[in-house]
């Protein structure tokens, strides 16, 4: 494309990303400018990447915040993508001299296996259980240890933020599945439903209204079946 329809795209897209955006801030922290940058590093759009990254800076996000989002994107979308956008990252870190922050471990060797026990219990091994050849054994290990035994023990994030946070990543992939589950675990881990559902549609311009009608529907019901579990406890 050369700049004249790049101009008469951005007078097109321009009110609709202001429109979203406008009504999201009256719903949403600062760190909902993390939002269009889990999108882009999910989709491998790594060349907006410096760009997000200097607007979440401009929002006063953390730069370990940043950096901690972009890091457990690994178990989600693999590793190409976080390594490709890390060296965007880098080089904005560079510019504008700041150090790579280092960020405190939770003292518990299985903090992570406990978050996954109370968010989710044993549903992928009970999902994977006939798998042949140990892989229905190996690969709910690999969940436990490698994402969230990896990455859950890092404090550079709260429990309630991370959840948010993969959701969003995994609405962007637009697996039902996940979808579903992680709706769940991010309203047990304290996100109330309204920051979920504010929050997929600051993602409307990156991900499409197919998407986002699909995400806010699944986080209702999960919200809901929530609610009527909790009333029938008492």
């Amino acid at each position: 494309m050369n700049e004249t329809v790049i101009e008469e795209f951005k007078k097109l897209v321009n009110p609709y990303v202001k429109d979203v955006d406008d009504h999201c801030s009256a719903h949403l922290q600062k760190d909902r400018a993390l939002i269009p940058l889990i999108a882009g590093i999910t989709q491998g759009a790594i060349s907006k990447v410096a760009e997000q990254v200097e607007q979440a800076l401009k929002q006063q996000v953390q730069p370990e915040v940043i950096l901690e989002v972009v890091f457990q994107l690994v178990p989600v979308i693999g590793l190409l993508k976080v390594e490709q956008a890390l060296t965007q990252i880098q080089a904005v870190f560079t510019k504008r001299q700041i150090s790579w922050p280092q960020t405190a471990n939770n003292p518990e060797r299985d903090f992570g296996a406990q978050v996954q026990s109370q968010l989710y219990g044993t549903e992928i091994k009970n999902l994977l259980k006939d798998l042949p050849d140990e892989a229905g054994t190996f690969i709910p290990h690999a969940l436990t240890e490698h994402f969230f035994n990896d990455f859950y023990k890092r404090e550079a994030l709260t429990v309630r933020d991370r959840e948010r946070y993969e959701l969003l990543a995994l609405i962007t992939l637009n697996v039902d599945f996940q979808i579903k589950a992680h709706a769940r675990g991010s309203l047990k881990a304290g996100n109330t439903e309204s920051e979920l559902i504010w929050s997929v549609i600051q993602l409307l311009p990156y991900v499409g209204f197919p998407f986002v009608i699909n995400s806010v529907q699944a986080i209702h019901q999960a919200a809901v079946q929530l609610n009527l579990g909790r009333k029938g406890a008492y």
